[in-house]
């Protein structure tokens, strides 16, 4: 396999070279540039012709015999792609599954803007309000599971991941300033 620089990876094998049902593969080329065009950037999303010489290695190395195939990667691990071909289900496939979740004490380039301003508005708040603020999210989504759009919903789920991350860097930033404390008591 091919490096990817660490990116998640969805490659689609159509057919070898040409096409036998005219119709039905332009649907698909078009459903899947447009998954390619909308993919966060921590994703890869290509097609790999295997009648190329270029791309053959890749085929070679993934053992592409029948067509059309769709592949992906996570963490180097190849996996066969079974489900939907359709827009939607190819997108929450992509987005349940192969996007790097929003981190911004790690790696904030894997957040939108949107959730880089949402981290950093409670980046100064206390432990206490953000478990209060995932606790209202959890509730909230809970409640609103069959009245809210799908893409509402993956909001609601990545504010409350966030604050997850923050939680439990406030967790260890408390429990290192009161080691330290303890350890400077101890010194006097």
């Amino acid at each position: 396999m091919q490096n990817f620089s660490g990116r998640h990876v969805m490659l689609r094998f159509p057919t070898s070279g040409y096409s036998l049902i005219i119709n039905n593969m332009c649907c698909t080329y078009r459903t899947w540039d447009q998954l390619a065009e909308e993919a966060h950037p921590s994703i890869f999303i290509a097609n790999v012709d295997c009648g190329s010489t270029a791309e053959n290695d890749i085929c070679r190395s993934s053992q592409i015999t029948t067509y059309p195939k769709i592949r992906y990667y996570l963490d180097g691990t190849e996996y066969d792609y079974r489900g939907s071909l359709a827009l939607e289900s190819l997108r929450e496939f992509v987005d349940s599954t192969l996007t790097a979740p929003c981190n911004p004490i790690v790696d904030a380039s894997t957040c939108s803007e949107e959730a880089k301003k949402y981290a950093d508005k409670w980046l100064v708040k206390d432990a206490t309000k953000i478990k209060g603020e995932i606790e209202r999210l959890g509730q909230m989504m809970a409640k609103s599971e069959s009245t809210t759009t799908a893409e509402l919903r993956k909001w609601m789920r990545e504010r409350r991941d966030i604050l997850k991350i923050l939680h439990e860097a406030r967790i260890g930033i408390g429990e290192s300033n009161k080691s330290q404390q303890d350890e400077n008591s101890d010194e006097l």
